[in-house]
């Protein structure tokens, strides 16, 4: 791959997910607003519901806003708690796996270090729960990646 040429791949998001952060965000800040309307003391539920509202508002957006970038020679992704920044010439291995079935169920689904079995620890930066690319650099450590075409973008990182 040309390391002067910059490739933003945007992945297919679950809508489901997206959807479930935005209108869990919504719900708290709109239940801790009427709680605050009816309470004694407004200003403290108010105050509450925005400290829940604020961090889920803004993963709902970081979710939407997930790009994996190849450019300079590194694969680099960001969000709200785990970044990717890999040099393309420490990848020992690429390959297609299906996103963890406990991924699925207790990650919420986004982004974060997390145990695969066989695998081991796993940074993951995942949008949707169908198929994605386990990347293994040449120290062991793996990455969990969801591009929108996964089987080019796996020739774009070979």
């Amino acid at each position: 791959m040309a390391t002067n040429k910059t490739i933003i791949n945007k992945p297919r998001i679950s809508k489901w997910i997206g959807r479930m952060y935005v209108i869990l965000s919504l719900f708290i800040l709109a239940l801790f607003s009427f709680i605050a309307l009816v309470a004694d003391m407004p200003v403290l539920f108010l105050s509450i519901g925005v400290v829940v509202f604020v961090p889920l508002a803004a993963i709902a957006y970081c979710f939407y806003r997930t790009r994996y970038v190849l450019s300079g020679g590194y694969l680099h992704s960001w969000s709200p708690f785990m970044t990717i920044d890999l040099k393309l010439s420490d990848i020992r291995k690429i390959e297609r796996t299906r996103v963890p079935m406990h991924l699925r169920a207790g990650a919420g689904g986004y982004c974060g270090k997390f145990y695969i079995a066989g695998t081991g620890w796993t940074r993951a930066i995942i949008s949707n729960f169908v198929d994605g690319v386990l990347i293994t650099d040449k120290n062991g450590r793996h990455y969990l990646i969801t591009p929108s075409n996964p089987d080019n973008f796996v020739k774009l990182l070979k």
